[in-house]
């Protein structure tokens, strides 16, 4: 389960660390992923691709109404509607696993299984949600890895989220 695995330190060389919410949050990007030269998601502040395009991470800010409180389960079976809306067929159950403590904040972790058709051929893939209360809004970070996956390319996007931080205020 992802959690348990979010629980171990990340070993991936880092190439850097990238702020990001006007230098409120930051992530640590391993070496040899690069900023995303193919037009995404607009709505992303942060897409980077795994060397030799094997699997992309990307970064949500989403708003949370003032007065209101972030619903994270909510938010989580919304983005995986909208995968399903977008043509792409759930592998097996969506699992979810809340943690209490994530830099101090309540997050849930998702892992969303799917499976597409592109070009007559059956393309399988994982994505890691992970989606933190950030009280003002919910910070989204996303994995979009193949299946199988390689340990390497799972040490580096775990990194990237073991690697999530937000400025502490006035500092």
């Amino acid at each position: 389960m992802v959690f348990l695995l979010l629980l171990t330190p990340g070993a991936a060389l880092q190439a850097g660390k990238l702020s990001f919410s006007e230098g409120r949050f930051s992530v640590e990007i391993p070496a040899g992923w690069r900023k995303s030269s193919v037009k995404g998601d607009p709505s992303a502040l942060l897409q980077y691709d795994a060397p030799g395009g094997s699997g992309s991470f990307s970064i949500y800010q989403l708003p949370v109404l003032k007065g209101r409180k972030a619903d994270l389960e909510g938010t989580l079976a919304v983005r995986v509607g909208a995968f399903e809306k977008a043509g792409l067929k759930l592998g097996a159950k969506v699992q979810s696993q809340k943690q209490d403590n994530f830099d101090g904040k309540p997050a849930i972790f998702g892992v969303v299984p799917v499976e597409a058709t592109a070009q007559g051929e059956v393309v399988r893939f994982t994505y890691y949600l992970v989606l933190i209360d950030a009280k003002d809004s919910v910070i989204l970070m996303q994995a979009a890895l193949p299946r199988p996956l390689t340990p390497e390319l799972q040490k580096d996007a775990l990194s990237i989220i073991q690697s999530f931080r937000e400025k502490p205020p006035g500092s």
